[in-house]
């Protein structure tokens, strides 16, 4: 488990959220990674729904590229919840 504060790269956007974050390994994927992330203040993240290419820039500097939940969570509330893409950037 890792709770840290990280940046969500879209594009030239970068919005600093608080990542909820856990990592597992499985034998059909290997090392799979996934979590929710929460802005300070609440911020809508929906305006990021169309971007295919979002990365999460741990405070370490480490880099992870991500996929939202859009219909678990729609951002509006400043949280959304994510599946990894690669390995895990903690």
């Amino acid at each position: 488990m890792c709770e840290d504060d990280a940046v969500i790269i879209a594009g030239s956007t970068e919005i600093p959220v608080r990542a909820r974050l856990s990592k597992n390994y499985t034998e059909e994927f290997g090392e799979v990674w996934s979590g929710s992330l929460i802005t300070d203040d609440g911020s809508d993240l929906y305006p990021l729904h169309d971007n295919d290419d979002l990365v999460l820039r741990m405070s370490d500097g480490q880099e992870g590229r991500f996929t939202a939940d859009w219909v678990t969570t729609n951002g509006r509330n400043g949280l959304i919840d994510v599946e990894g893409m690669g390995r895990a950037p903690f």
